[in-house]
């Protein structure tokens, strides 16, 4: 399930902040921020057409609990750290932001994004598989449209 349609839903699903909604758009299999055009300089869903309604769904998010436990599981899984300091930083106070600190000090951040990113991209395959979207189909809309912007821009 490797394609940047696919990136782009990861990312949204690894966005930790819960005032940043992402919803996929079923007709062109984009990713889209739903906020204020102020923040991303592109309008925001018109939820006052019907239509949006069948033509968007919320991709869904990591919550902070179950990113703890990604991180602790990589924390037990990996051989790259065998005196556990990444698992002893998730003690205690802020420890979202001392596991980054420790994977920084540990030269192990392509390691953790990397395992990471293939849990998130487990939960978002599972997601799409619970919501009945094909995966291929989407990805070949997404193309189609990033090559109509492309020639666009030309």
């Amino acid at each position: 399930m490797r394609a940047f349609f696919n990136a782009k839903c990861i990312d949204a699903y690894l966005d930790y902040n819960f005032e940043h909604p992402y919803y996929l758009d079923l007709h062109t299999g984009e990713v889209i921020l739903d906020m204020d055009e102020m923040y991303t300089g592109e309008p925001g869903i018109d939820w006052d057409d019907e239509e949006n309604e069948d033509k968007y769904i919320l991709i869904p998010k990591i919550d902070s609990n179950e990113a703890f436990r990604v991180m602790a599981s990589f924390s037990h899984s990996t051989q790259s750290d065998p005196n556990g300091r990444l698992f002893d930083a998730l003690r205690g106070d802020k420890p979202f932001r001392r596991f980054k600190d420790m994977l920084y000090e540990l030269n192990m951040w392509d390691e953790w994004n990397k395992y990471q990113n293939q849990y998130a991209e487990k939960e978002i395959q599972s997601w799409m598989e619970e919501s009945e979207l094909n995966f291929n189909e989407l990805d070949e809309k997404y193309k189609a449209s990033q090559s109509f912007y492309e020639e666009d821009a030309i």
